[in-house]
């Protein structure tokens, strides 16, 4: 019996390919091709230079067009974000703090995932900041998320988001800029929350996204003390790195949340 024991735990050990490793190894190949092919500065954003304008349409760009379009968007966020002051007690998650960790795990290539993450609500506005430890027999990524600015357009209990910002790798150390688009959608009379996102990251030096991320994920409020809601949540991300290195994690954790 003990040798059966030992037999099936160095199997499903064996079966983690070195993907991680690949992971990481891709990082380094793309970091170096950026510095010696000037594509940018010191390896870790993408080298991007404006294309030459004639005068008259450079000053038309820069003067009339820019102004009107920027005071365009100011008016009409600060228009939406009044409407939302006013709706935010018949709607209070559009104005709130989460923060949370879930753990997750693919069975294919017995890699583990965990990932704590805070979040700001803020009317039209958002900010979700996540760091992402995956492990596996081979080796572990550690990196930081942060979409530094997500808008929200709310449509009574759900709401559609588009956010920008970037994925920072640690080792070895490289910068991506990454973007995303998604949903959040109370449900039950707020006790159930459903979240669904994509994610992707700018093409790299060696002509492959670093990473595209699909995930969805459920929590449900079992208890509240005052403005803290406790909420166990379980979701699936599919995570794909550089077109070569996919995982499937099959996730559970806790959310707390404060109106």
């Amino acid at each position: 019996m003990r040798f059966l024991l030992i037999s099936l735990l160095l199997i499903t050990t064996l079966q983690g390919t070195a993907q991680v490793r690949d992971i990481k190894s891709k990082v380094k190949e793309d970091k170096s091709k950026g510095v010696t092919s000037g594509r940018s500065y010191s390896g870790s954003t993408a080298y991007w230079e404006p294309p030459e304008l004639e005068d008259g349409l450079a000053e038309f760009l820069v003067g009339r067009l820019f102004y009107y379009t920027a005071y365009g968007v100011y008016r009409a966020a600060d228009y939406g974000q009044s409407k939302m002051q006013n709706r935010r007690f018949e709607y209070p998650e559009t104005f709130s703090f989460e923060s949370g960790v879930v753990s997750g795990f693919d069975f294919n290539s017995n890699t583990f995932l965990t990932s704590p993450s805070a979040r700001i609500n803020w009317g039209l506005f958002a900010s979700d900041l996540r760091y992402q430890y995956t492990h596996d027999v081979t080796d572990a990524l550690h990196v930081i998320d942060w979409q530094v600015l997500k808008l929200r357009f709310p449509i009574q209990n759900l709401k559609i988001e588009y956010g920008a910002g970037f994925s920072h790798v640690f080792d070895p150390s490289k910068t991506y800029f990454e973007q995303s688009v998604g949903f959040d959608w109370c449900l039950l009379d707020r006790k159930a929350n459903l979240q669904g996102e994509y994610r992707w990251t700018q093409t790299t030096s060696i002509g492959e996204r670093f990473r595209k991320e699909a995930g969805v994920m459920v929590d449900y409020e079992i208890k509240k003390i005052n403005q803290l809601g406790f909420c166990p949540s379980m979701g699936f991300k599919y995570q794909n790195f550089f077109e070569s290195t996919r995982f499937r994690f099959v996730q559970l954790g806790l959310k707390i949340r404060v109106y």
